[in-house]
């Protein structure tokens, strides 16, 4: 193959790869900017989704026209963005939420107009009314507090598709910079090895002929331009002896070749240039990209003194580059963790701003080596308003504790009581209103129960009291505590007969808490006159306990949902059995709190079997 060949093959290498990462580049490029205009519409979203719900909280307390003006407004930008956000969020799970949002911005709606219209709900003598329109506005706070949820659901989504597209894209340059770099030096030892050298080895030669050295030859070892030059010259040689006067044509075709030669050279030093005018445009990409990142990008050496910041930084901190550089990390953030095991992690800090303020952000810290040296990185995030949003959500639970729980409890106590035939007996027709009333409060009071759980695992503050218990005692007390309840869907609880002789460690009232779920579970969906039958056994170190119903079962597209927060198999079926929606999840994050483990097996027309394993205790009852 000759060298023409070769070089023709390199440069259309370097023409299909650069082509192909151009290609790469311009897509990763299209593919930010996109979701750069989607993160945008979703904080849009976001900020008109809070100011829904800060009018609707005002508009339900104070309906003048001034409130409703304003009402009227948010409810028009809300439907606005949600029309831009449907034409250009294409992913599913961006679809579903949108959709859900939507229609519990329609709900809303629903329940306003209902309560405008309805004047006589303000007469606050008729209990009955009075607890009407504190069940609409509860309504309308719940659906209020699911847009906002699914908002910052849709939020983070987005937020992660836009860290991907940068990374993907900064990789992308990465990529290009050393696949460049690589063929340079390719194309180097090419020219050197096939160009470079034969042309020393010649020249040596045609030195020595010069000074009449005529028997010296070059070695032919290949069949290209070169060695066809070296032979034309051993050939040259071998006829100066002979013919002298051949030696003018044999020199005007050296000279020829030096000038093929000079060509080449000039060829050479073009790519050099072009390849080096790619690579400055790549850094001036790599810049472009860094200044325009919307997180505090910090750039420090070993011992964590700042080098460079990007625009992001003095945004967040009001200082500029020129008070910020030479100085340490700890100036901008409190007592900043740079052990080694935090590295690469994320952790909640305190900043402190230019003003003086300080506010809470999130940090990462990444250790790089350039030129044998080590640097760092430290990804900066402001996460004030999210701690307002968390702030927010607190708040809200904590209303639901004190004022709803409160009085729904005095509501069932009194149903009853009235329902238990303590008083005097009340017709069949209020009896029959009276009892659905009771099952509703017990319903609401264990939703309540269920959500303020919930908050306390979210949060990290439900507290465990462990002991050692006597499994057998612990499930025949949870089958004595539920027996009436799987009563009344006409089901019997059986414990195993050969149960051994078990001591767990976990916490007693978590549970009973525990098995209630599993076992009001098993009783709503087993059919009339079947058993729910209760096993244990030891696997590994762990205590194993079995509920198994002969019930409807779980179909297999729901698998994969039986243990999320308000995620019910049927719906119907639910609004006939009662259930929250929350127990399965509770229950799996108890359980997994207390060091153990839940799954289940479940076949459609036959029954499931829900198993968990609880860690055995190491010290035995006293007998």
């Amino acid at each position: 193959m000759t060298i023409a060949t070769k070089t023709r093959i390199l440069t259309l290498l370097l023409l299909i790869i650069s082509v192909t990462f151009g290609y790469s580049f311009w897509q990763t490029s299209r593919n930010l900017e996109y979701q750069r205009k989607n993160n945008n519409i979703i904080q849009t979203l976001i900020k008109n989704t809070f100011d829904f719900s800060f009018i609707s909280n005002e508009y339900i307390s104070n309906r003048n026209q001034r409130v409703q003006l304003q009402w009227a407004n948010s409810h028009a930008s809300l439907e606005a963005t949600f029309s831009k956000a449907t034409k250009n969020l294409n992913m599913p799970d961006d679809k579903a939420s949108l959709k859900k949002m939507i229609s519990d911005e329609t709900q809303v709606e629903e329940f306003l107009a209902g309560l405008i219209a309805n004047k006589e709900l303000n007469d606050l003598s008729n209990p009955s009314l009075s607890r009407q329109k504190t069940q609409t506005i509860s309504q309308i706070q719940v659906r209020i507090q699911g847009m906002l949820s699914e908002a910052q659901r849709v939020s983070k989504r987005s937020l992660n598709r836009l860290i991907s597209a940068e990374q993907q894209l900064e990789l992308t340059s990465k990529l290009l910079l050393v696949t460049y770099f690589i063929l340079f030096i390719i194309a180097l030892v090419f020219i050197r090895q096939k160009i470079i050298q034969p042309i020393i080895h010649l020249q040596k030669n045609a030195h020595q002929l010069a000074l009449g050295h005529y028997d010296s030859r070059i070695p032919i070892e290949n069949k290209d331009e070169l060695s066809a030059l070296a032979e034309s010259y051993n050939t040259l040689a071998s006829e100066i002896q002979k013919k002298i006067q051949s030696l003018t044509d044999k020199s005007n075709r050296l000279a020829a070749s030096k000038v093929e030669l000079l060509t080449l050279n000039d060829n050479l030093q073009q790519m050099v240039d072009e390849q080096t005018s790619d690579i400055r445009n790549n850094e001036h990409k790599q810049r472009a990209i860094l200044d325009s990142m919307t997180d505090g990008v910090i750039t420090m050496d070993q011992s964590f003194t700042i080098i460079n910041i990007n625009p992001a930084v003095s945004e967040i901190f009001g200082y500029s580059s020129e008070d910020l550089i030479n100085r340490k990390l700890n100036f901008l953030i409190t007592n900043h963790d740079t052990a080694t095991e935090q590295i690469d992690t994320f952790q909640e800090q305190e900043g402190h701003l230019k003003n003086g303020i300080k506010i809470p952000l999130e940090t990462s810290l990444t250790g790089i080596t350039v030129d044998n040296t080590i640097m760092y990185i430290c990804i900066v995030r402001d996460i004030t308003e999210r701690k307002r949003v968390d702030k927010m959500k607190d708040e809200f639970v904590s209303t639901v504790s004190h004022e709803l729980r409160t009085p729904l409890t005095s509501i069932r106590g009194a149903l009853s009581l009235i329902n238990s035939g303590a008083l005097d007996k009340t017709p069949d027709k209020i009896s029959e209103l009276l009892e659905t009333a009771g099952r509703n409060a017990e319903r609401l009071m264990h939703l309540i129960n269920d959500i303020l759980d919930m908050q306390k695992i979210e949060a990290g503050k439900l507290e465990y009291n462990y002991k050692n218990i006597d499994l057998k005692d612990a499930l025949e007390k949870a089958i004595a505590d539920n027996l009436n309840y799987a009563k009344q869907y006409q089901v019997n609880i059986q414990l195993d007969d050969k149960i051994d002789e078990l001591v767990i460690q976990a916490d007693p009232l978590r549970l009973a808490q525990i098995m209630s779920n599993l076992i009001s579970n098993a009783a709503k969906f087993s059919g009339k006159n079947s058993t729910i039958y209760i096993h244990t056994a030891i696997e590994n170190d762990y205590a194993k306990i079995s509920v198994v119903d002969s019930g409807e079962g779980i179909p297999a597209e729901y698998f994969n949902k039986i243990f999320r927060k308000f995620s019910q198999n049927d719906a119907s079926a639910t609004k006939e059995r009662g259930g929250t929606g929350l127990g399965l999840a509770i229950t799996k994050q108890m359980i997994e709190d207390m060091g153990g483990i839940i799954d289940f097996s479940s076949i459609e027309g036959i029954g499931t079997t829900f198993n968990i394993y609880l860690p055995l205790s190491k010290t035995k009852l006293p007998s």
